[in-house]
């Protein structure tokens, strides 16, 4: 499963991983060292607890509940709300990559799709294909 996780985020972006941020969690780290040995990356441990991973839940959770709360909509909208939010994460600058957006480090290419953004409740809210 890692290997192709691996070699479908290498064949998108065309470059190669070279190191690779790991969770310090036992469970998966025998598994993580194991591929990143086998084909050569190298590895950085995170703390397990408080990790830029679980920094990064947390901040798309918090949106989602945000744009739930806004929009006046229960928990059976969650999954929708989710998909939103990292949409719209993915599409906003920050001065951690230079100013630029995740989905442009990414694919190389400048998001382009702000016209089919709607407020969350709206009937004709539309996510783009990109973050299905």
């Amino acid at each position: 499963m890692l290997v192709k996780l691996k070699d479908m985020m290498e064949k998108q972006t065309g470059w190669k991983i070279k190191k690779l941020q790991i969770g310090n969690i036992e469970r998966y780290k025998n598994q993580f060292l194991q591929l990143c040995q086998n084909t050569d990356i190298g590895t950085y441990f995170t703390d397990g607890i408080y990790g830029l991973a679980k920094k990064i839940n947390r901040f798309l959770l918090e949106k989602a509940r945000c744009l739930l709360s806004n929009a006046r909509l229960d928990k059976s909208f969650w999954a929708e709300a989710i998909v939103y939010a990292s949409h719209l994460i993915n599409g906003l600058s920050t001065t951690a990559i230079g100013g630029k957006t995740p989905l442009n480090i990414w694919s190389g290419r400048a998001a382009q799709d702000y016209d089919l953004l709607r407020v969350f409740e709206s009937p004709a809210t539309l996510v783009p294909k990109m973050a299905r």
